[in-house]
């Protein structure tokens, strides 16, 4: 259950949730986040645990993401994802199910 923050609805009434932020992460040559800022700090990431790639709506305003799960050195689990169109980082609320059947990758020193 989400808690009531006992903040002002949005308009209509709404208020939204699992809203992106703007994230500091360095990236590899390969485009996959290396380190992020987390806690004041940049950690690097131990492993990432899932990667995917949204594009949508190529006729309006084009959509084209790549997500990534990532643990980070202090086993803190992040959903960061890079908007391709703007090349800007960001962290996601999301957390999915915790065994999806992939394959960790852990990163190198």
């Amino acid at each position: 259950m989400v808690k009531n923050p006992r903040t002002p609805a949005g308009p209509g009434g709404l208020r939204l949730l699992n809203q992106p932020k703007p994230a500091a992460v360095e990236a590899s040559p390969a485009g996959e986040p290396a380190a992020a800022l987390w806690q004041g700090r940049y950690q690097r990431v131990r492993t990432i645990a899932d990667s995917w790639r949204i594009d949508d709506e190529w006729w309006r305003d084009e959509i084209a993401r790549r997500y990534f799960v990532v643990e980070l050195e202090s086993g803190r689990r992040l959903t960061l994802f890079c908007d391709l169109v703007t090349c800007t980082w960001y962290a996601q609320p999301y957390e999915g199910p915790r065994d999806s059947g992939s394959i960790l990758r852990g990163r190198a020193g």
